[in-house]
């Protein structure tokens, strides 16, 4: 629980509303960074430990690699959008006006019908709403960007006076909630989807919506989340594990049995004016073909398409070097450079795969006497093939672009990469890498077909007329050399 921490917002549209300036200002990308990186904890103290227990614990300290953290280069894009969509959803919905509870109203009046939300969508809420999707591969960061970005923003805050412009100090006795955060992991219907909402609303308020609805019918349901976004002054929806939505039907219907779609979320909160930030893997994109509507709504404010990380990026030259330097072996390690592009190539850029070959690798050296421990190429490809084969096939794919092959892979036949070879802020921190290392890189790179960084779908071409011709080719086959050929004469 956070005081409200009041700012006068730059932006007319937000000044002067509570939920908004009670936030504060954002963080700075500097802020960001700093707060974000976790060092690497793996200092072991010994010194009453038997001889023979030293492995053991040494390899209890590698495991420690999973708590580190690295910031990614999106990580700004990510928490800009987050922060973004919380102060838009509450456009409309300033607790000093008197009648921002029409809403509750008109959610009365909609019961019946609450789909249609005839009374709800007068109130032109909808115009407001931010919707935002974050997609990628599993195992890119995608999730953890997201908690890390909520992390920053407070869950809760509480408002008693709110210093208006006039100078005097407004009553405003409020507990303001900016975000909910939900998993979608299974392809649950309806009402499960609205239970793990009215939970989260429970978690984070202190209320008991979920057991006073447990009876509940889905319109009674989809009432008693709207109500309470509105109560709770609710700013925006974060929901991960998208892809497991169904896809949209062109006729929405409500039911225990029916499934819950990208549409149905969208028609549940956005009339409210509540922004809905969509996190899942690339398979969330198909769930866009089915309708225009449904994608146009679903993105409205644009989305951030994440395939594997660049092999020279900051982030990349960041992860694989505290990777390999965070445990000291006896043996020493290979060329940074050369261990860098090693565990981009097991692991295709993904860095949770390559977090877990390096840990996995170094447990392994842990067992062989001090003067073999050393991480080399061949001790990386040794281990891979011995305890991540499984992977060996979907990263091959990755690397060679035959996204065909797996089923989680095929939305990626409609990306193109919009900066496989980023130049930004971050990167002029690293203009003194050594020429070897650049060539290697570039070595690498030319060897595999990987998408990198950020990617966007590729626009369909306008289909084409058996009439139409290529004028470039009918003009130079009307040259004059061209011509004469087609008569017999001489060129």
């Amino acid at each position: 629980m956070v005081k409200a921490s009041y700012i006068k917002h730059p932006n007319p549209m937000h000044r002067g509303n509570p939920l908004v300036e009670g936030l504060g200002y954002p963080l700075s990308k500097a802020q960001l960074y700093e707060r974000c990186a976790i060092p690497f904890e793996g200092e072991l103290d010994l010194s009453e430990v038997p001889l023979e227990l030293h492995g053991y614990y040494l390899r209890s300290s590698i495991l420690n690699l999973f708590s580190m953290h690295i910031t990614q280069d999106e990580f700004l894009a990510v928490y800009e959008n987050i922060r973004l969509a919380i102060e838009s959803g509450y456009l409309g919905r300033n607790p000093l006006h008197q009648d921002w509870q029409r809403a509750l109203a008109a959610i009365e009046r909609d019961k019946h019908q609450p789909l249609k939300a005839q009374s709800i969508r007068r109130l032109n809420l909808l115009e407001s709403s931010y919707t935002f999707l974050i997609c990628g591969l599993s195992g890119r960061g995608k999730s953890s960007m997201v908690k890390r970005a909520l992390s920053f923003i407070p869950p809760e805050v509480t408002h008693t006076t709110y210093p208006a412009a006039s100078g005097e100090e407004v009553v405003c006795n409020i507990k303001q909630i900016p975000y909910l955060y939900i998993e979608h992991h299974d392809r649950k219907g309806q009402k499960a989807f609205l239970d793990d909402i009215l939970e989260a609303i429970d978690e984070a308020t202190g209320e008991n919506y979920a057991f006073q609805h447990r009876n509940s019918k889905v319109k009674d349901l989809i009432n008693a989340v709207r109500k309470a976004i509105v109560i709770h002054h609710i700013g925006c929806l974060v929901v991960d594990e998208a892809q497991n939505f169904s896809p949209a039907l062109g006729d929405l219907k409500i039911g225990t049995n029916e499934k819950t779609s990208m549409r149905f979320v969208e028609e549940l909160v956005n009339v409210l004016g509540v922004s809905t930030i969509f996190v899942g893997t690339f398979s969330a994109l198909k769930l866009f073909t089915k309708e225009m509507t449904v994608t146009r709504r679903t993105i409205r404010a644009g989305s951030l398409n994440l395939a594997s990380c660049p092999v020279d990026s900051p982030f990349w030259i960041n992860l694989c070097g505290a990777l390999v330097t965070s445990i000291t072996l006896a043996g020493g390690c290979d060329s940074y450079d050369m261990l860098r592009l090693k565990l981009h190539e097991l692991s295709a850029g993904i860095p949770a795969i390559a977090v877990s070959v390096t840990q996995a690798t170094l447990r392994f050296l842990s067992f062989l006497e001090p003067n073999e421990q050393k991480l080399t190429l061949e001790a990386l490809d040794y281990v891979y093939a011995q305890q991540f084969a499984p992977l060996s096939g979907p990263v091959n794919a990755l690397l060679h672009g035959d996204y065909h092959q797996y089923e989680d892979l095929k939305a990626m036949e409609l990306l193109k990469v919009v900066n496989g070879d980023p130049k930004n802020e971050a990167q002029a921190q690293y203009e003194e890498v050594e020429r070897k290392s650049k060539e290697l890189a570039q070595f690498y790179k030319q060897q595999y077909n990987l998408k990198e960084g950020q990617v966007q779908v590729m626009p369909s071409a306008p289909p084409r007329s058996a009439h139409e011709v290529d004028a470039q080719k009918v003009s130079a086959q009307l040259n004059p050399d061209s011509f004469m050929a087609m008569l017999g004469g001489d060129q």
